[in-house]
């Protein structure tokens, strides 16, 4: 019998509203990211605008998050967390003010991804010996495994749900860009050599953007279409560049990204001292896009997760005047902009 765990958390806050930004008339969707920062240690959820502004912060107890994503309705969104013991996926409903768990196998299950028809998540897990890709209903039902041999990245759905893109390495070897439909056939391979497994699809799924090595050697983000030809590079990062978790924007203008500067010196390097000092990054992806950097805050987790809010969200959302909280008990709340 499928078991799902249901429960409320009450420490859960919203420290600042958005309101004026619903009431504005702005297209909130496309100038809102969140993402999981490392401050305090706590695994604050932050929602932050493209000026670099914290909007709200969520702050989770027990069971740090982790690879958050949003249901495309924003009502809801998936995570990871070992809130129960073992990494799980975990589902907070807005509306309900809930939390379900929906898997319960004892594996590590990691990385979810809601699929735009609001119908799936796919996610990660080592359940069978390698890092695959599974696919189940939103209420944790109906779980299927999709790939086979070879550990994967963290899989991103097409717009319109027919297709996952996902990094994948044969043989704990290097990564490549594969595409597959949801059924997990009509597997094809259409880059490779990723240094990072970070896939995202364009809105209107025509492409798909990744990290690879350019000519000279170097990380950025590149764009190809779903049968891997038409590629090109939309970022130029110097050599002592780490990139991280590419995201395209729902109007398909930007890509939010993760940065890190490499540390001097040779010898690996903790990836976790590498987020630490990491920011966020957009780029406007149309010809000579001009790029941009977003101060964090305090760093970045190596899953902060970084996810473009749905418009969703905001109507679900809480309004200044009542300082009131989505999952948990009243706190007065101030400005933590810095």
């Amino acid at each position: 019998m499928k078991r799902t765990r249901t429960y409320v958390v009450l420490e859960l806050a919203l420290l600042l509203s958005i309101s004026p930004f619903i009431s504005s008339g702005r297209a909130v969707a496309d100038e809102t990211i969140s993402f999981i920062s490392r401050e305090d240690g706590t695994r604050p959820i932050i929602l932050m605008n493209t000026q670099g502004k914290i909007l709200k912060k969520v702050i989770t107890t027990p069971g740090q998050p982790s690879a958050l994503t949003w249901s495309p309705d924003g009502r809801s969104f998936a995570y990871g967390s070992r809130r129960t013991g073992s990494p799980d996926i975990h589902v907070m409903d807005i509306s309900t003010n809930t939390h379900r768990q929906l898997t319960f196998h004892g594996s590590r299950d990691i990385w979810p991804a809601w699929a735009p028809n609001g119908k799936w998540i796919a996610f990660v897990s080592d359940r069978t010996g390698w890092m695959s890709i599974y696919r189940m209903d939103v209420n944790g039902e109906n779980v299927k495994k999709l790939t086979n041999r070879g550990d994967c990245g963290r899989p991103a759905w097409s717009p319109d749900s027919q297709w996952i893109a996902y990094a994948l390495a044969p043989d704990k070897g290097i990564y490549g860009l594969f595409v597959m439909d949801a059924e997990g056939r009509k597997t094809k391979k259409i880059a490779q050599n990723l240094p990072h497994p970070g896939c995202t699809w364009s809105p209107d799924g025509k492409q798909i953007a990744f990290i690879s090595w350019d000519a000279e050697g170097r990380s950025n983000i590149f764009s190809t279409d779903r049968n891997g030809r038409n590629s090109r590079q939309l970022t130029q990062l110097d050599l002592r560049a780490y990139i991280f978790q590419p995201v395209w924007s729902p109007s398909g203008k930007w890509i939010a990204y993760t940065v890190a500067e490499r540390p001097a010196g040779l010898g690996p390097v903790p990836v976790d001292q590498i987020y630490a000092k990491a920011v966020i990054h957009v780029i406007d992806t149309g010809k000579g896009g001009h790029e941009k950097s977003i101060k964090a805050t305090k760093g970045l987790l190596s899953n902060s997760s970084i996810e473009w809010v749905p418009e969703g969200f905001f109507a679900v959302s809480p309004s200044t005047e009542k300082q009131t909280t989505l999952w948990g008990r009243l706190k007065q709340s101030e400005n933590t902009t810095k």
